[in-house]
């Protein structure tokens, strides 16, 4: 090994001189056996990349590989992995990264992780790149499980399973420090969009342009735009077909690593602070939806007795005035609490157990169309035909309350078989809820 040359390269390097940096490199390793030029040829690779010589960089890449004493044999392997992607290898580039995993001694797996996952994602092996994302995403190690996080969503929209996208992009958007919410977000408003919610999607591309500073351009502004209409002529109601752009690999890289390449779709959390509300389970705001007419004209009467026993003096009036002023605007702000809450009558729960009761009892019955939103019996067939045939019983997991969507986490008991679990989505009717979809909840995250 030629330290002058070695010397050199290191000052070049340092000086962002990445020309000069991958000939003095090169010059050190020139003539020397393979072991012991790993170093050299590690550093004058990731110079070529820096110069954006991808196919040059491969070659050194794999010379530098050969040198079986070299300690960082494995992120050898991973920026190998990374160039091959770079040159539209994404085949080779697997076996880099399997070689990168492979190595006992290195220090950032979860690099390699990443990596793999973005070659099977650009094979169009997409479920292999969603197991690979979500095992990137919590990986030792990982400073920035959200990009992971983000990426698994692009799978999953790939995939046509919007629902685990939307979960996943939340996800990335909830890790603190994650630089690239704006694209989260963007990504979050197009899933919004694909399954037909409208008015999300316009507050997740709005959040990404204002509270994330993302721009929004090109397929990303023409969702938002077609959403945008939609709200404004059709509801919430509808499918859209979403548009996905991605980025370009990320090639920065410092002396002896290279960041893994990552995918990424153009795409939110409402903008501003959310208004204070009263607390979800509090029996004034969810009385409003369960009182009867007799009891609120009973009420009423009880109260109206309460005022003649008073007496009428004008202190007494203004306190009159005052009071009911209160109780008119406790009231108001109780039916908005609870509208935003995603609270209504009937609830998402007694819908969906209605449902579920009803096509238990007889399958082969349309009786469960009542509660679905308006849609022809063969559409409201098709989706009930997502669920088992024949149940023994189900359990409802969660429900993902908003003010005018909502899903509801359901678990079904199969004779002789495992559980199955059903995402099932609902649309607000009224004050109430109507299903409008069932989608099978294989390998989602909840999993």
């Amino acid at each position: 090994m030629d330290e002058r040359h070695l010397s050199a390269g290191e000052a070049a390097y340092a000086a962002g001189d990445w020309q000069r940096a991958a000939l003095e490199f090169m010059a050190a390793a020139h003539g020397a056996p393979s072991e012991g030029a790993g170093h050299a040829l590690h550093h004058a690779g990731n110079a070529l990349v820096k110069l954006g010589r991808y196919s040059d960089a491969v070659t050194v890449y794999q010379k530098a590989a050969r040198d079986v004493t070299y300690a960082k044999r494995g992120a050898v392997f991973a920026n190998l992995g990374a160039a091959l992607m770079a040159s539209d290898r994404a085949d080779e580039a697997l076996g880099a990264y399997a070689s990168a995993s492979a190595d006992p001694d290195y220090a950032t797996p979860y690099k390699a992780i990443l990596g793999s996952a973005g070659a099977m994602y650009a094979l169009g092996r997409f479920e292999d790149a969603a197991q690979a994302f979500r095992q990137a995403a919590w990986a030792e190690g990982n400073p920035d499980p959200g990009k992971a996080l983000n990426n698994l969503g692009l799978s999953f929209m790939s995939l046509g399973r919007p629902e685990d996208a939307v979960e996943a992009f939340k996800a990335a958007l909830g890790i603190e420090g994650y630089a690239s919410k704006g694209k989260a977000s963007a990504n979050l408003g197009l899933a919004y969009a694909s399954m037909g919610f409208f008015e999300e999607a316009v507050l997740e591309f709005e959040s990404a342009r204002d509270e994330y500073g993302y721009e929004l351009v090109d397929g990303t502004l023409d969702a938002y735009d077609a959403a945008r209409v939609r709200v404004r002529t059709e509801g919430q109601t509808g499918s859209f077909a979403a548009v996905t752009a991605l980025s370009d690999p990320a090639t920065d890289a410092a002396p002896g690593e290279m960041e893994s390449a990552e995918d990424y779709f153009a795409p939110v959390e409402e903008t501003g602070a959310a208004p204070v509300l009263p607390d979800a389970d509090d029996e004034s705001t969810l009385r409003f939806f369960t009182m009867s007419e007799d009891d609120m004209r009973e009420a009423d009467r009880e109260s109206r007795k309460e005022d003649r026993a008073q007496k009428r003096s004008p202190k007494a009036i203004i306190l009159r005035v005052a009071v009911v002023s209160f109780v008119a605007l406790a009231v108001a702000g109780g039916l908005a609490a609870a509208f935003y809450l995603g609270y209504g009558f009937p609830t998402q729960e007694q819908t969906v157990t209605g449902l579920l009761d009803t096509y238990r009892a007889d399958s082969a019955s349309t009786a469960y169309a009542e509660f679905w939103v308006g849609a022809p019996a063969a559409d409201v067939a098709q989706e009930m035909r997502t669920l088992p045939a024949t149940f023994s019983g189900f359990v409802i997991e969660g429900v993902d309350r908003a003010s005018v969507a909502s899903t509801v986490a359901v678990s079904v008991t199969v004779d002789g078989g495992p559980a199955q679990s059903f995402l099932i989505r609902l649309a607000r009717e009224g004050v109430g809820w109507k299903v409008v979809g069932i989608r099978n909840r294989w390998g989602s995250l909840a999993d």
